[in-house]
């Protein structure tokens, strides 16, 4: 049976954990180039993961709007990270795939990413360390299975009355 009620002090502890993990987002890609958003580095993730990829299916993944990844996209191929092609098996498509710079812009924020999050493990005793471990690769499951779910549960969540 799943629990469908959570106490304060658990969503507060989720959100400080995200706002920590946005730190570290945001400080590794800023490390990297101060010239992408986390946006735009988002979309390169994306495509570097999905190649080759459509825009649509990038708005998908990102839940953006079709222009706005259009626009992050444009200023990735400006800055010679992507490229894009029409898609030979449907010309109203553009297939976007990362370049041998946009490729390596990734490695380097993972590697940094690592780096950091390798410090923040080392200063947590074995058994709390180990227990994060498990209790990450558990939130991360849960979000990928649930992922698709997130514009509902922000759309149900924003028409609930408040108190």
């Amino acid at each position: 049976m799943t629990q469908t009620w959570r106490t304060q002090e658990e969503t507060d502890a989720a959100l400080a954990a995200l706002r920590a993990m946005v730190a570290i987002a945001d400080s590794t890609v800023g490390r990297n180039t101060e010239q992408l958003t986390l946006t735009q580095f988002r979309a390169l993730r994306v495509v570097l993961d999905r190649t080759p990829v459509t825009m649509g299916k990038v708005a998908r993944e990102l839940a953006l709007n079709p222009s706005s990844v259009t626009r992050a996209c444009d200023r990735l191929v400006t800055l010679n990270l992507l490229e894009k092609a029409a898609n030979p098996l449907n010309r109203r498509e553009t297939l976007l795939a990362p370049t041998a710079a946009g490729r390596q812009l990734v490695e380097r924020v993972d590697r940094d990413r690592r780096q950091v999050l390798t410090a923040v493990l080392d200063r947590l005793g074995p058994e709390v360390r180990a227990a994060v471990t498990v209790a990450f690769a558990r939130f991360a499951g849960a979000v990928e299975t649930y992922e698709s779910d997130f514009p509902t549960l922000l759309r149900d969540a924003n028409q609930t009355p408040r108190k």
